[in-house]
């Protein structure tokens, strides 16, 4: 299926921490991936050691053969590859919601803080004198801080939707998929 989720989609599908951490790992991997390997890399971040103990790591493998990696080759997230599974195009978005973060690594909120407060910390430096913002009217560092967020969020609502399309929930143009670094 190469349709865009639909928020209640996106949200049903992803409710469960097994396949959020499951789209996640193959979206990272570059190459195909096994099950048995998706399956002890979930255990691994689940149970907080590696490798996770043995009961666990069948248990996540049977949910994810059983229930979760047939979700997400439903909504088209991931698809059989030679020698394993491989996160799709469409993984893309949802990697990007999911991890919330911006071109520099940083999450959205932290880069929407960042800027206020410099916003804010020169504007205040250029109405107390401070000697390298002194000589600026206070109104300049407004405005460019204000330039900056206006970018910022442009840029950000820009990466949340398809490429090729005019909505969220608009067709997409296949992308081609490369792998994340978190």
């Amino acid at each position: 299926m190469s349709h865009t989720l639909t928020d209640s989609e996106f949200y049903r599908v992803l409710s469960c921490q097994r396949r959020r951490l499951a789209i996640e790992f193959l979206w990272d991997a570059a190459v195909p991936t096994p099950l048995p390997a998706v399956a002890d890399a979930v255990a691994a971040v689940e149970a907080g050691i590696d490798p996770a103990p043995r009961a666990l790591r069948e248990s996540v493998y049977t949910s994810l053969r059983q229930t979760h990696v047939p979700t997400l080759e439903r909504y088209g997230l991931v698809a059989d590859a030679d020698g394993g599974l491989r996160a799709t195009p469409a993984a893309k978005r949802v990697v990007r919601r999911l991890r919330d973060t911006g071109p520099f690594g940083l999450r959205w909120s932290e880069q929407y803080r960042a800027i206020g407060v410099l916003g804010l910390c020169s504007v205040v430096a250029a109405i107390a004198g401070v000697p390298l913002f002194a000589a600026f009217d206070p109104l300049l560092p407004a405005i460019v801080s204000l330039a900056a967020y206006a970018v910022t969020s442009a840029y950000h609502a820009w990466t949340l939707y398809p490429r090729g399309s005019r909505s969220p929930r608009g067709l997409a143009v296949e992308e081609e998929w490369a792998p994340t670094r978190a």
